[in-house]
């Protein structure tokens, strides 16, 4: 049977426009999936983009690439968002 194991990030500040966030985990063994979510009201997030990197000793790490925007016109240059991830085993 499956092992579900839950990744998630404190909510952390994004200007409006597009960012990479790099997040420490990953392995070749196991499915990992990501979802990015707005913390806070009027804001809409959009994961562009995912990559995943592994060095010469095996550590990997995810680029995962946001789009947050203004959902009724912008409240100060940005907003928080909350990365969540996914390992299954």
């Amino acid at each position: 049977m499956a092992t579900v194991t839950l990744i998630r990030a404190n909510p952390v500040f994004q200007a409006y426009g597009e960012a990479a966030w790099n997040v420490v985990a990953g392995d070749r063994d196991n499915y990992f999936g990501w979802s990015v979510r707005p913390f806070q009201a009027r804001d809409s997030a959009l994961l562009t983009g995912v990559a995943a990197h592994s060095d010469n000793n095996l550590n990997q790490s995810t680029d995962l690439i946001v789009r947050l925007s203004p959902n009724q016109g912008p409240v100060g240059s940005g907003g928080l968002i909350r990365i969540t991830g996914v390992m299954v085993r």
